[in-house]
């Protein structure tokens, strides 16, 4: 009797335990189901917040940058590299900033998640702040006009537009801190960043090397070259190196011949074969190439509206676009530097002793504008119009027919009209050779090494979550 009531008990326990086990993992499902449920919930009130952002704090920001850098032909100008890294840096930070409410998109610097934060107050201190700190800079003046006038009336009028309360504040607090992580995650850039005389290699003496060049001073004392900027880190590059350049054409070959005569004829200031439409084609897309191409990003953007009409992904496109340039002029400073190849002006003047018979000398030859103190090959103009063509392109669903009219700071009052970007991009790369600063070739590898960097920007720099 003893041995069957132990058995019964022992059954029974077993099966109490059984019941007891079942419930709780009955339980545990449950309470799993609802937190996965709530999570799921959280996320699509999230991602419908985000969709229904609109775009206008973005696109207000971008506009005030476009403002700053629009200057006439004498105007005191910025730089074009140290340009678009103020553009870059802006750009990043107002995604950066979306991304950290509700996180669509990969970081570039990156902050804990704050879900409840306005996100117009976020982009806007953000953009603020980073601008802020460029203005500490010891060389501001070459990377940011002086006129705040702009930037603090945004900022206020932003803000005053948003209720007072903890979403607001919140919101500064996490675009402060935005900007704070890309500044920080840059802190090591400013070795390299100082404008001036470039920090360049020996004066060449053979042919085909590169022969110093004298340039104007701005009013503000700053060069316009700046001296190691192939050397700053690359914002999504991974070295700097990665689209180095093959070499130029030698001095001696018959190819080198045609693009110097080539360049000899129409870049000439005195020209007498330059049509009155290609000099103004040179001037007009002589301005800087982050306020120029934002122009083409801003049409194409309204153009393919419903693709871009949320703050997160016109954040993303824009970042995109000025990212890439500013990565195009570390990539091609690097190649200029690596080749060393001397510009028109030295290569005419010089070329009885180029060793070609067919080319000639022309010691009084000067270009229409005034060529900037560095090497010549690769364009930079052509690399920067040309990659942020190519991110336009690409982001779009590789669309490339729109109607373009563009303006330009150069020539106020002068409209020119494309019916596609890589009308305009072309045009970008050959006006080079109408205002004498580079050769046919130069151009040409520039806008091909723009199309390769501009894909793998789009393929690889803040990606969908």
């Amino acid at each position: 009797m003893k041995t069957t009531w132990v058995a019964t008990r022992n059954a029974r326990q077993i099966k109490t335990g059984y019941i007891l086990l079942i419930a709780i993992l009955l339980l545990d499902f449950s309470c799993s189901k609802n937190n996965d449920l709530e999570l799921i919930e959280e996320e699509n009130v999230m991602m419908s917040k985000s969709a229904n952002t609109s775009p206008n704090t973005v696109l207000a920001w971008n506009q005030v940058m476009e403002d700053l850098y629009t200057f006439s032909l004498n105007g005191p100008g910025t730089p074009p590299p140290s340009a678009s890294y103020t553009w870059a840096l802006v750009h990043l930070a107002m995604h950066d900033a979306l991304n950290c409410i509700v996180p669509r998109y990969e970081t570039y610097a990156g902050v804990p998640r704050d879900k409840d934060a306005n996100p117009d107050a976020a982009v806007s201190q953000a953009a603020y702040d980073v601008l802020m700190a460029i203005n500490q800079l010891p060389f501001a003046p070459a990377y940011l006009p002086q006129n705040f006038q702009s930037i603090n009336a945004l900022l206020a009028e932003t803000l005053d537009g948003i209720p007072d309360g903890e979403a607001k504040n919140k919101g500064i607090a996490l675009g402060h801190a935005v900007a704070e992580a890309i500044m920080a995650k840059r802190a090591g850039d400013t070795p390299n960043l100082a404008p001036g005389v470039p920090n360049q290699p020996a004066e060449g003496t053979q042919p085909g090397e590169y022969r110093y060049l004298p340039y104007p001073l701005a009013p503000n004392g700053m060069g316009y070259a700046l001296a190691n900027f192939h050397k700053l880190k690359p914002f999504f590059m991974v070295t700097n190196d990665m689209f180095r350049s093959e070499p130029p054409y030698e001095t001696s070959s018959p190819e080198y011949a045609a693009d110097l005569n080539e360049t000899k004829d129409f870049g000439a200031l005195n020209s007498q074969v330059r049509s009155a439409d290609q000099t103004e084609l040179g001037v007009f897309w002589a301005e800087n190439s982050s306020r120029g191409w934002n122009v083409v990003a801003r049409i194409v953007r309204d153009s393919y509206n419903e693709k871009s009409q949320n703050a997160w992904k016109t954040a993303r496109y824009l970042a995109l676009v000025h990212s890439a340039i500013a990565d195009s002029y570390i990539s091609i400073f690097e190649s200029k530097m690596y080749h060393y190849f001397w510009r028109p002006i030295t290569a005419i003047q010089l070329a009885d002793n180029d060793g070609n018979d067919s080319t000639t000398a022309d010691p009084s030859w000067v270009p229409l504008l005034n060529t900037p103190p560095l090497g010549e090959y690769p364009s930079a103009h052509a690399i920067s119009g040309s990659v942020a063509g190519q991110v336009i392109i690409r982001f779009f669903d590789d669309r490339d027919n729109y109607e373009l009219n563009l303006d330009s700071g150069y020539m106020p009052g002068v409209i020119r009209s494309f019916s596609s970007v890589s009308d305009a991009v072309r045009e970008n790369s050959l006006s080079r050779i109408y205002i004498g600063y580079h050769f046919r070739l130069a151009v040409d590898v520039g806008e091909a090494l723009g199309k390769e960097l501009g894909d793998y920007v789009y393929e690889n720099a803040l990606k969908e979550k």
